[in-house]
């Protein structure tokens, strides 16, 4: 039995991981000694709190905590004609993978990675455990579709798809 952060207990197996709820605790104390200003500025905070900060959290073991998954896509490019194959990636990005993944619930970002010197594009869209699990019943549309254009783009290789945790260790998210 060990004790989270949270203060909760929770058997904690090898191989197994454990999703925990962190306590609802009041941003102020007192409201009414707020102004207006102030009070509207705190329930606009509030309400994107969530993205900033998952409620669900997980452990692959005692000493490795996460609150987000990760699905990356990628691919290798091709620097032929010009970058062709880079700037069709792009395409299949914004007119595919972006519109999509808006519609998608609990979304907290979505990032782009291109690197240059090992022509590897890349898309990184992160969400909090329950999300990503809705996420994954619907075959994390638009994927299947998104893989079709890049298997259709002379120049890509190399596509595959991985999930991963994400846990901020140091800097803003933390």
């Amino acid at each position: 039995l060990a004790q989270d952060h949270f203060g909760s207990n929770q058997l904690l197996e090898k191989g197994t991981m454990a999703i925990v709820k962190s306590e609802d605790k009041p941003m102020v104390e007192d409201p009414s000694s707020l102004s207006y200003a102030q009070m509207s500025q705190l329930k606009l905070y509030e309400s994107e709190l969530w993205k900033k900060a998952c409620r669900n959290s997980a452990y692959l073991i005692k000493e490795i905590h996460y609150n987000t998954f990760a699905r990356e896509w990628r691919c290798v490019w091709s620097e032929d004609d010009d970058k062709r194959s880079l700037t069709e990636l792009q395409r299949v990005l914004e007119e595919v993978a972006l519109p999509a993944l808006r519609r998608v619930q609990g979304v907290l970002s979505v990032q782009r990675v291109v690197c240059g010197c090992n022509k590897e594009f890349k898309v990184i869209s992160k969400l909090a455990l329950d999300a990503f699990e809705d996420w994954s019943g619907m075959q994390f549309y638009p994927e299947e579709e998104l893989v079709r254009r890049w298997h259709g783009i002379e120049g890509v290789s190399k596509i595959e798809v991985e999930t991963y945790t994400l846990e901020p260790v140091f800097g803003p998210g933390k």
